[in-house]
């Protein structure tokens, strides 16, 4: 019997977990001449409207005005008057990603680049460390790359597997002043173990802490 502490019988590969920081309001910074990190931008659908909807605020409204994504337009205080707000432009995102994904293809073959979404990609490094060094190294050399070319910011989870790259990227690369964070099989029990709200964990959404009280309570 395999005991749980034994991970030599364990898949382990090295997983890149890669998010551009508040995509979409970063590259509208970027292409005003804005400094990302910086700059208080708002991407806005419908931005005539009370009800008008925040799709991405840029880190700064988000620090400064506590404006997130969903975010109404009267929840904006318009009467900052260094704030941007900014109409939605697709096209725009889509060629910006597709510039990011060829930057990934330096790293990995085709069939280990897994797209997540617009802004978040997964990258299977582990045959690529003859060429590019360590995986921290590969995961730096992708954010100096995607910095340097494109002026965005990436943050960067690493795991042995897509579940710890992601949750270390959610939980820890966010808040790390290099922007990446390593969780392996043998952190789980002073990483996830210690997440205390359940929606922090990957794929469990509001809906299943409510049912998950409500089961308590009967």
């Amino acid at each position: 019997m395999v005991q749980v502490e034994d991970y030599s019988h364990v898949p382990r590969k090295d997983i890149l977990c890669i998010d551009v920081k508040s995509f979409f309001a970063s590259v509208e910074c970027v292409t005003r001449g804005l400094d990302p990190l910086k700059a208080k931008l708002v991407v806005m659908s419908n931005a005539d409207r009370a009800g008008g909807l925040v799709l991405a605020a840029s880190p700064m409204m988000k620090k400064v005005h506590r404006i997130k994504t969903i975010s109404r337009m009267y929840e904006v205080p318009t009467w900052d008057k260094e704030i941007i707000i900014a109409p939605p432009r697709m096209k725009l995102y889509l060629k910006v990603n597709a510039m990011i994904q060829a930057i990934f293809l330096r790293y990995v073959p085709k069939e280990y680049f897994f797209p997540y979404s617009i802004d978040e990609a997964f990258l299977d490094v582990t045959g690529s460390h003859a060429l590019f060094g360590s995986t921290q190294e590969i995961a730096e050399r992708i954010q100096a790359d995607i910095l340097s070319e494109l002026r965005l910011f990436v943050t960067v989870g690493i795991g042995d597997n897509m579940l710890l790259s992601k949750i270390a990227l959610d939980n820890a690369a966010k808040h790390q002043t290099d922007g990446i964070a390593s969780w392996r099989y043998e952190n789980v029990p002073d990483t996830i173990w210690k997440i205390k709200e359940l929606t922090d964990m990957w794929g469990i959404w509001n809906g299943y802490t409510r049912m998950d009280s409500k089961n308590k309570r009967i």
